[in-house]
This record gives structure tokens, C-alpha cells and sequence, in this order.
């Protein structure tokens, strides 16, 4: 049989397309590069050693601008750590306690400009930017986000973007702050504000949105709440898409997890023990690794501390700096996907 060179040249054009098909299926398909981090905690020398020896290469801070600061992240960033910081309350140098702001509490926009041009020049070797951290939250509001308005909080992020991208247009902006995909029942309030808030036109200031993925602390994911009719992988499936479909942005999680511990302050919660952080770890893991819009995943958080928030042991390293079950898992999907 005679094929002529038309013929082949056709056969190899075919090929070459469907390689190239089946290329972009699998790149669309498969998150083979994530972003994974820890949400800070303060290390002295000998801890920073330890981490050194992991894979673990992005921390999340609030900034400000004290010098301690500065010099800390400094030497994060020159220990070869990377920093995605959170412009909020602290770099605005707020006071808070869990009724709100006590101090300094009456900023204006052209406050919040002028902090964050100061934040830029202190910390260069910042490069991702989260405005806000859960701007929803009440003990969270204050001065022109007073009521966590979702307006004005489009003000801030634009004026926040502009100024970010004139320094450097290839620092990537977070929006939304944290919005928390599951709210202790099967709520839509915060993807409300986000929907207030993409209306104002949210999509032009900001590269991906920021969410937080945590399950009322207690529960797994095969697990159903009380007055839910839906197991929280349900939920978190159900939130993420909503917000992907809304939004078109890359998703960073930049906060998730479970403790390990709690102590008699929470005699309602689910027994919390290492071997159960670990099971959500691996569950959390398993999902969002699945879906190619999640661009980071970033724990919350680092180390456990005898006066940590709430009583609730989240760390994957203890006091001292041993690393718990979940720690080697998370490890581990760093290395597969990162």
C-alpha cells in the first residue's frame, strides 16, 4: 500500500495534537504545583533550625511596622522562607481585645494608604499581599471598616492594589480576607459579602481571593454537623465551587485545621487528639489538592503554645518544637505537589 507524503505529514500533524490535547488535560486536571505554608508563629533561633530541615517554605504574618518585626521577617526572608503578610489591624498599629478595638481605633482610608505605602518600603522582600484578615468578623471592625462594610472595604482593596502594583506589578494581592467557607452551620453570610463585594467590581483589584476552610474546629470531614442535612466535605466542596464560580481567581486557603488538644475550657467539643488532626489533615489535603483552582494551603498553625487562642492546640509541632502525627503527613504533600 502507497501512502504519500501528504498523507503522513497528516498522520504526524495528528499526533502532535493530540499530544498537545492530552497535555492540556492533564495540566488542567492535576495541581502538580501548590503553595503550601503555615500561619506564623514567633521562633526563636533553635526553632527556626528545625524548620529549616522541612519542607515547609512559606509563613503567614499580620505585619507592622515595629522594628522587632521587621528584623524578624528579615530573617526569615534571609533564611530563605518566603512571607505572604496580611496589610490589617496590626500593620495600622489597632489595639484589640475580643470586644473589638480599644486603641487607635478611628482610622480613615488616607490612614490605611499611608500605612500601606510605609509597609512596602519596610518589608521588600514581601511579594503576596492579603488585604485584611476576616473583615467580617466584628472584633475585626473599625474605623472606615466599621461594620465590616463591604463597600469600604472595596475602597481599601483598591486603593491597597494600586499602591501594591505601582511598587512592584508582580506582587500578587489576596481579596476577601478569609472568608470562612463554613461558619458553624451551613450558612451563606460571608459568600454574601463577597457577593456585595464582587458587585463594586472587587475582580479588577485583586490576582486570587483568600478563604478559610475550618470545619467549627471539631469536625472531620466525614462527618456531618448537628442540623446539617450535609457531611462537611460536602460543604467545603460546595463553598469552594461557589466562590471559584463567582469569583474566576485562584483560590489561596490561608487558613485551615483542626487541634490536637483542647483543654476543660471546651467540654463540648469532640475529643481532639493528635491521631484526629491527622485524619482532617489528610481529608483537607485530599480535596483541596483536587481541585486546580486552590493555587496554596496554608495550616493554621505552626507551633502549639500553652497560651494559644481559645485553649485549642492547632500546631503541628508541640511547645518545643516535636513534630506531631499530622506535621509528617503535611510534609509529605508538600513534597508530592509543591
Amino acid at each position: 500500500m502507497h501512502v504519500s507524503n501528504k498523507n503522513i505529514l497528516i498522520i504526524l500533524l495528528s499526533i502532535v495534537l493530540l499530544f498537545v490535547l492530552l497535555l492540556f488535560i492533564y495540566k488542567s486536571t492535576n495541581n502538580s504545583h501548590i503553595i503550601f505554608g503555615v500561619a506564623g508563629s514567633s521562633l526563636n533561633y533553635s526553632d527556626l533550625n528545625v524548620l529549616k530541615s522541612t519542607n515547609i517554605k512559606w509563613m503567614r504574618f499580620d505585619v507592622n511596622l515595629n522594628n522587632k518585626s521587621v528584623e524578624y521577617i528579615k530573617n526569615l526572608t534571609n533564611n530563605g522562607f518566603n512571607i505572604l503578610g496580611i496589610l490589617d489591624y496590626q500593620t495600622l498599629g489597632l489595639e484589640l481585645n475580643s470586644s473589638g478595638c480599644f486603641k487607635n481605633c478611628n482610622w480613615t482610608l488616607n490612614n490605611w494608604n499611608l500605612t500601606i505605602e510605609k509597609t512596602l518600603n519596610e518589608y521588600p522582600n514581601i511579594h503576596v499581599w492579603e488585604i485584611w484578615n476576616e473583615p467580617q468578623f466584628s472584633e475585626f471592625q473599625s474605623g472606615f471598616l466599621a461594620n465590616g462594610d463591604p463597600y469600604n472595604y472595596f475602597l481599601m482593596l483598591k486603593s491597597a492594589y494600586k499602591i501594591i502594583k505601582k511598587n512592584d506589578p508582580n506582587d500578587t494581592v489576596l481579596c476577601l480576607g478569609g472568608d470562612n467557607i463554613y461558619e458553624g452551620t451551613y450558612t451563606e453570610n460571608d459568600y454574601l459579602w463577597a457577593k456585595d463585594l464582587w458587585s463594586y467590581g472587587a475582580s479588577n483589584y485583586c490576582d486570587a481571593i483568600s478563604l478559610h476552610a475550618y470545619s467549627g474546629f471539631e469536625y472531620l470531614l466525614n462527618q456531618t454537623p448537628p442540623n446539617s442535612a450535609y457531611n462537611m466535605a460536602y460543604i467545603f466542596n460546595n463553598e469552594l465551587n461557589l466562590y471559584e464560580n463567582l469569583t474566576k481567581k485562584p483560590i489561596w486557603i490561608t487558613e485551615t485545621g483542626i487541634p490536637s488538644a483542647i483543654n476543660n475550657s471546651y467540654p463540648n467539643f469532640i475529643n481532639a487528639t493528635p491521631q484526629r488532626q491527622l485524619e482532617f489533615l489528610n481529608q483537607t489535603m485530599q480535596l483541596f489538592t483536587s481541585k486546580n483552582y486552590i493555587r496554596a494551603i496554608f495550616w493554621f498553625d505552626l507551633k502549639g503554645s500553652v497560651d494559644k487562642p481559645y485553649n485549642l492546640d492547632f500546631g503541628l509541632f508541640y511547645a518545643n518544637m516535636t513534630k506531631k502525627p499530622a506535621f509528617y503527613a503535611f510534609n509529605n504533600t508538600i513534597n508530592k505537589y509543591s
